[in-house]
């Protein structure tokens, strides 16, 4: 453990401007719901209409979760905590992968063990800094509750559930990071486990019961029930798993070799003759990506396609029913199925968006690395490395959205039913594929920090959670592509319109970054 105050201050200053803000944005998503709520439904009895209201709203309750608490807290909690828990977890993962595996890939860790420093000092700051910021966000998160003049109890239950998931997904990255030798993969590994859990728990809300609940660690801070129950006990299943994952991390890490994983590397093939071109090189890089999404997209397609069938159509009448039905249906024949239908594939959409930034993100690590530099002193210029890449940035969303929609008709028993409503995403995910081009073309060292920022950006912001921090549904049509798609599964008739403008923008965008990149020099 020698060295380790001395690593964590270094993973703090490193983390001075990252860590703030996303703690202060969750405080702000959990404080503006509840003071929107509160403006909304001045009365007891108009914040019990609008709570009946959403219980028998099934397609967002399995979104949302379960109401527990018919009052102003309550219903904010039912409203964001599970965006809230999401959100979390996945920084978790991004924190904790960055300053372990991370800096391995990169060799700083490698420099940094040159020192006087223990073999577990660099785990024991990345996790004593990544805990120490999942134990802040439940305090702040709390105390922007009780400072609006909630219950004192019920704020804290809320906090510790927000602790609860960061600290599981804290251990979840941690042991990631010891598995795999490269820092996408660790977290494509942890990404898998935190989408199960969420799918675990929309099952569960969507009809399966709690007992399917208790399987997710979402679920068990869901079962906090803040400002209703204020359970603590069940977030024991949370500390246990935090606890072993922690400490299974450190098991295989006093095992294995410095920037090697547990889960060792398949050797490529002796002759490679079907390596023969930038493309075929690209396939190889790409596929294992591309399989795991397509393969999580079609799992999730029959589970959240099946879930459409017990969807109950419930009476128009009240506010929240008209709103709801108003943002995701464009016809009055349409019904509450029609509009699940038409979300889990504007929700869909909005996750796809991270595959391009991903996929293209691949680029840089080429380059980063030297294997770019390898390749491009053979007669391969450029453009054609960069196309060859882009090809499969462009193409996963349309092959892993078209398995997610033929998953849901086949479950709803129409296998096209679904395809279109998937299907027209695809253009708005390639914008974010544009703006990833451009960002690794102009500034390469921020592309990564700029393709999380704008996937970040579109779902907070986005139609999806916007409304949660006050934004106007105008804002989001103007700056986020999702909301101009036509609902085509709802009733809206098909406009090619917004899908040219949005291809013509990633064409744009790609012919920038392409343009910078045979200008700049390698990085």
């Amino acid at each position: 453990m020698h060295g380790t105050w001395t690593l964590i201050k270094l993973v703090i200053r490193r983390e001075r401007l990252i860590t703030p803000a996303w703690i202060l944005l969750l405080a702000v998503l959990a404080a503006g719901q509840a003071n929107r709520y509160a403006q909304s439904f001045p009365t007891t009895q108009s914040v019990a209409d609008f709570a009946r209201e959403m219980t028998a709203n099934k397609a967002l309750t399995a979104f949302a979760g379960e109401v527990y608490s018919p009052t102003i807290a309550g219903m904010a909690v039912w409203k964001n905590a599970d965006a809230i828990y999401t959100i979390l977890a996945l920084i978790a993962i991004l924190t904790v992968i960055r300053h372990t595996r991370g800096e391995e890939e990169s060799g700083r860790a490698e420099l940094v063990g040159a020192g006087v420093i223990g073999r577990l000092a660099p785990l024991t700051a990345a996790l004593a800094v990544t805990a120490t910021s999942m134990l802040l966000a439940g305090i702040v998160t709390a105390f922007s509750m009780i400072k609006l003049g909630f219950d004192v109890t019920g704020s804290l239950a809320f906090g510790a559930a927000i602790t609860g998931i960061g600290l599981v997904f804290t251990g979840v990255g941690a042991l990631a990071a010891q598995l795999t030798e490269g820092a996408r993969t660790a977290i494509g590994l942890a990404a898998m486990g935190l989408g199960l859990s969420y799918l675990l728990r929309f099952v569960a809300d969507g009809g399966a019961g709690a007992a399917v609940k208790w399987a997710s660690p979402q679920g068990w801070s869901h079962l906090v029930q803040p400002y209703a129950a204020n359970d603590l006990a069940a977030l024991l299943p949370s500390l246990a798993l935090a606890l072993a994952t922690m400490a299974a991390a450190y098991r295989l890490n006093a095992r294995r070799d410095l920037g090697h994983g547990i889960l060792a590397q398949r050797p490529g093939p002796a002759h490679a003759r079907r390596l023969s071109s930038p493309l075929a090189l690209a396939w190889r890089l790409h596929k294992g990506l591309l399989t795991g999404w397509s393969i999580g997209y079609a799992v999730a397609g029959l589970v959240l396609g099946a879930l459409a069938l017990s969807i109950p159509e419930v009476s128009r009448q009240g506010a929240s029913v008209e709103e709801f039905l108003r943002r995701y249906t464009a016809s009055p024949e349409a019904g509450m199925t029609d509009a699940y239908l038409w979300l889990i594939s504007l929700s869909l959409g909005y996750v796809a968006a991270l595959y391009p930034l991903l996929a293209l993100l691949r680029l840089r690590a080429e380059e980063t690395t030297g294997r770019a530099e390898l390749l491009l002193a053979h007669p391969v210029g450029r453009l054609r490395w960069a196309w060859s890449h882009l090809v499969f940035a462009l193409a996963g969303p349309v092959v892993i959205l078209g398995l997610a929609g033929l998953a849901m008709g086949v479950a709803v028993g129409d296998p096209l039913s679904v395809l279109p409503g998937t299907l027209v995403q695809v253009p708005a995910v390639w914008v974010l594929a544009g703006v990833g081009v451009l960002a690794f073309g102009v500034l390469p060292k921020a592309a990564a920090a700029i393709s999380w920022a704008a996937f970040l950006f579109v779902n907070l912001f986005g139609e999806v959670l916007g409304p949660i921090i006050g934004i106007d549904y105008w804002v989001a049509k103007y700056f986020v592509p999702f909301p101009n798609l036509p609902m085509v599964l709802s009733g809206e008739a098909f406009s090619a319109v917004p899908l040219l403008i949005m291809t013509a923008l990633t064409a744009a965008l790609t012919a920038a970054g392409l343009t910078a990149l045979g200008r700049r020099a390698l990085v």
